[in-house]
């Protein structure tokens, strides 16, 4: 793989960013894996993160390949879940995703390893994360980067299938 840098994103960004979140869905759809449909992520949603300044993106050619989202932002669902970390200083992924053609070359590991890098730098201890239960990529993935999965689930968008709550830390408390 060839080396691309991560960057903040722009709203010259957000068309690639949503052709991106498309083709994941038409992808994790064409699989059966429920997990996102075309009513999110969506335009809005891609806007709000460009704004707030916490959308980063990974691009080949003016082509957004990677995207993901890091906040503070824990949805309400954390609070019941028993996580293996107990900092408050915490660090959440929203919205990681990789441009189908560019799957399986690392971006994903790259991404979560900025994320990592990102928090450290900000001074995150921990850093948590939901993945859809239904999508073994993606937990596998959390797996394979020393994500640890905690005890309890999260239930979003009316789904039926649970997404697993995972956390990780990146500095000693």
């Amino acid at each position: 793989m060839s080396i691309h840098v991560i960057r903040k994103s722009n709203i010259r960004d957000l068309e690639s960013t949503l052709d991106l979140f498309i083709k994941v869905t038409d992808l994790m759809l064409e699989h059966n894996v429920d997990q996102w449909n075309y009513d999110y992520p969506n335009e809005e949603s891609i806007r709000q993160d460009i704004a707030s300044g916490n959308h980063y993106i990974m691009a080949e050619n003016d082509i957004i390949i990677g995207t993901i989202v890091l906040d503070s932002n824990q949805d309400e669902q954390y609070k019941s879940v028993h996580w293996n970390t107990r900092n408050k200083d915490v660090l959440v992924i929203h919205r990681l995703g990789v441009l189908p053609q560019s799957q399986g070359q690392g971006i994903a590991t790259r991404l979560c390893q900025f994320a990592e890098e990102y928090g450290r730098e900000n001074g995150y201890k921990t850093i948590r994360l939901d993945a859809y239960a239904g999508n073994k990529i993606s937990n596998g993935l959390y797996e394979k980067v020393g994500y640890q999965r905690a005890n309890g689930y999260c239930y979003f968008r009316k789904k039926a299938i649970p997404f697993y709550c995972y956390d990780k830390r990146i500095m000693k408390s």
